[in-house]
């Protein structure tokens, strides 16, 4: 059995705002990659949150002794 891996991409155009395009160059820089994967981690990390949220779960950013510093809301 074979199975044919479908590589093809859409391209997309953004209107973004300075601010936001100079966070995108931030994380591009950060990351090492280019605007896709910043975008499709972006995507992939919210995806995580929502389906997180639906089950009734929290997102929350905790410190090397696992303390509660920041819980994400409003996604």
């Amino acid at each position: 059995m074979t199975t044919e891996v479908n590589n093809q991409r859409i391209q997309i155009s953004l209107d973004l705002s300075p601010e936001l395009y100079q966070t995108l160059n931030n994380l591009m820089q950060h990351l090492n990659g280019d605007n896709a994967e910043v975008l499709i981690k972006a995507i992939a990390l919210l995806e995580v949150a929502v389906d997180a949220k639906q089950k009734g779960k929290h997102i929350w950013i905790v410190d090397d002794n696992q303390n509660l510093e920041t819980e994400i809301v409003g996604i």
